[in-house]
């Protein structure tokens, strides 16, 4: 059986939780991917993780955009 601390990420990745949690709704991270935006780090298929140094840059840009 696998739980939580099996699923944590390492340094410089981020879960799905942590991107919705910095404001960026599910919907968009999975836009950003189907658009070739974001690559997966690594990771499951149900519980993928993302580079943070990937992913802000993004977050940056939404916000410019939304603002």
């Amino acid at each position: 059986m696998t739980g939580a601390r099996d699923r944590l990420p390492r340094p410089g990745l981020l879960t799905r939780a942590d991107v919705e949690a910095l404001g960026v709704p599910a919907a968009t991270l999975r836009d950003w991917v189907r658009r070739g935006r974001l690559t997966r780090a690594g990771g499951s298929v149900r519980y993928p993780t993302y580079r943070a140094e990937d992913v802000g840059p993004l977050i940056e840009a939404r916000a410019r955009h939304v603002a």
